[in-house]
């Protein structure tokens, strides 16, 4: 598979799909964000209500449910890695459901490989 990315003159694999993939970022079509506002609130468990209220997060999606926000008092535990990603000019977090009628990120801080070492 090739790989391309792109930070300002700098770029590395196809220069065509960097620059596109950097388009589409700044464009707030489509890519994930790191750094954006609020994020350093996002530690530890927030609510729904906290989250929405204080980052540029705009909306929350969870997997597998239906296209409603939770309840604003609904727990989410961020475990210091909360990773929205632009969608048509949104901020979106992709949540899901967690123990104790909580939710957390879609995207976990450590994931395990599960097929790196298959041929």
């Amino acid at each position: 598979m090739d790989l391309a990315a792109t930070l300002g003159a700098r770029s590395h694999g196809p220069a065509e799909a960097a620059a596109f993939a950097a388009a589409e970022h700044a464009a707030r079509r489509s890519g994930r964000a790191v750094l954006y506002a609020g994020v350093d609130r996002l530690t530890g468990t927030v609510t729904v209500a906290d989250l929405l209220n204080s980052t540029a997060i705009d909306q929350l999606r969870v997997v597998g449910a239906p296209l409603t926000t939770p309840a604003p008092t609904t727990p989410i535990l961020t475990q210091d890695h909360v990773r929205p990603e632009w969608h048509e000019g949104q901020l979106i977090l992709a949540l899901v459901p967690a123990v104790g009628n909580t939710l957390a990120p879609f995207e976990v801080p450590n994931p395990t490989p599960c097929c790196a070492d298959h041929p």
